[in-house]
């Protein structure tokens, strides 16, 4: 399972132990993020803050989105133990602090930042180490169960959030707890000395605020974002030139085969967050189902989602990584036009076709990074990696901008393809609205396609290498 020319036999036997409880850590801090995604309106309501609600999600997300990106980096420089530890404890003193200080807003913004820092700093170490020390077959399957995983922390986190109605919602924040007990594993990760000294801070801090503010724009449009963006970039691309050992070298960026996997991820999964505030919009105003009922449904779909990510190693090992890759796309694709078709017909009917589209996106999770990481040496792989997560997690927030603005387009909500004859006046115009919706994220998805039809041959070319040397 481990490639034994990069880690010596200490090495393996940690990476045995302690790779499994990174992936449970990683579970019960980003159970969090989905029931907040879910609920984070109905808190900010019973918290007198109606206005500001959207904070408790959106700001977090900025935060990953971040964090993806500098964790991954430091794990080519930073002992991956003693960030996890670091991690650990920013996650424990989060989920502490949300359940004693449920009365202030921004006591409970402040614990969510602290649980998303500690929850992925675990996320990043487990992907980094197995990108760098895993061969090629084995990280295939790694990859997948990570994306499995976030998937399971989805279904755990839509029930936590339809639970607020049963129960204080601030009980939430003692969940990520349990994570503590994985502590004696996190000591078994590798200690090696890090090379701290090497990093290029200047280089991160520029790139992070770009991030942060490209992220902000599409939730917050002001024009002073555009100015930071562009400001932050000019200096960000100076520093690259001129700096002796850049955040990004020269060579990293004019990786065209890279590159290019890091553009199909930002298309393919530019929807990936709106799939569950449609479903919601859809339940309550076409079919009038209670908050808790819609989060068992989407329990379902993500149970099942979970499953396939699981599994899309062992799917990527036996019919190559672009065969699943195209079959994703075409799942998505499918899905979507299916829902547009059938959103006015059955619940039931549309939770067959979210799992047929969340089982394309979770089956190209692995695929892609592990088509990303090997058009780099292992030396950049951390750095690669957290691009790979920046895009994603970026792209999926401009996304969910982009959706939260459709849904508010008047003329999307007269007409449609639906037959919506049956429905109340009000459930119609959800009716035609979420359906042409659909639509608009079955294009992007055939955007997808297309892109990864037309650099398929290049990539290919340039990774084969690696698995023929593992052959």
């Amino acid at each position: 399972m481990i490639d034994r020319s990069i880690a010596d036999d200490r090495t393996c036997a940690s990476l045995q132990k302690a790779l499994p409880a990174l992936l449970v850590i990683y579970l019960l801090g980003n159970i969090m993020l989905e029931a907040f995604n879910l609920v984070y309106q109905s808190i900010g309501n019973s918290l007198g803050f109606h206005a500001g609600a959207a904070l408790l999600s959106t700001i977090p997300s900025v935060l990953l989105a971040v964090l993806s990106l500098l964790y991954d980096a430091l794990c080519d420089f930073m002992s991956p133990r003693r960030m996890t530890v670091i991690g650990l404890c920013c996650l424990g003193v989060g989920s502490i602090l949300g359940v004693i200080g449920y009365h202030s807003f921004w006591c409970i913004l402040v614990a969510r930042l602290l649980q998303v820092a500690g929850a992925q700093a675990a996320g990043s170490v487990y992907l980094v180490l197995s990108v760098k020390y895993l061969l090629a077959r084995s990280k295939a399957i790694a990859i997948g169960l990570f994306g499995a995983v976030y998937s399971a922390a989805c279904v755990f986190g839509v029930l936590a959030g339809g639970l607020i109605t049963r129960v204080p919602w601030h009980y939430l924040f003692a969940i990520p707890l349990c994570a503590l007990v994985c502590f004696p594993f996190v000591m078994r990760l590798p200690h090696a000395r890090g090379r701290l000294h090497e990093v290029d801070y200047w280089g991160m801090f520029v790139f992070a605020i770009m991030t942060g503010c490209i992220t902000v724009f599409f939730d917050y449009p002001n024009w002073w974002w555009v100015i930071t963006i562009i400001v932050c970039a000019i200096l960000f691309l100076w520093h690259i030139h001129h700096a002796e050992r850049p955040f990004f070298s020269r060579a990293f960026l004019h990786n065209r085969s890279y590159m290019g996997v890091v553009l199909i991820i930002t298309v393919f999964n530019f929807f990936s967050y709106a799939t569950i505030p449609i479903y919601r919009v859809i339940g309550e105003k076409i079919y009038g189902l209670s908050l808790l009922t819609i989060s068992f449904y989407l329990a379902v779909v993500y149970i099942l989602t979970a499953v396939m990510g699981a599994v899309s190693g062992r799917l990527v090992n036996r019919f190559g990584r672009w065969t699943v890759i195209m079959w994703s796309a075409a799942a998505m694709i499918i899905g979507f036009i299916l829902s547009a078709v059938c959103v006015h017909t059955s619940f039931m009917l549309l939770t067959v076709w979210a799992c047929l589209y969340n089982f394309g996106s979770i089956a190209a999770y692995s695929p892609l990074y592990d088509i990303a990481t090997s058009t780099l040496p292992v030396s950049e792989r951390g750095r690669g990696l957290g691009l790979c997560e920046l895009t994603l997690n970026t792209t999926s927030a401009i996304g969910m901008a982009v959706y939260s603005a459709l849904m508010l387009v008047p003329a999307l909500g007269e007409h449609g393809m639906v037959y919506s004859g049956l429905l109340p006046r009000q459930a119609q115009a959800a009716a035609f609205l979420t359906s042409n919706v659909f639509l608009i994220m079955a294009a992007v998805s055939v955007a997808a396609f297309v892109l990864m039809v037309i650099l398929h041959r290049h990539i290919h070319d340039v990774t084969v290498g690696e698995n023929n040397m593992e052959k």
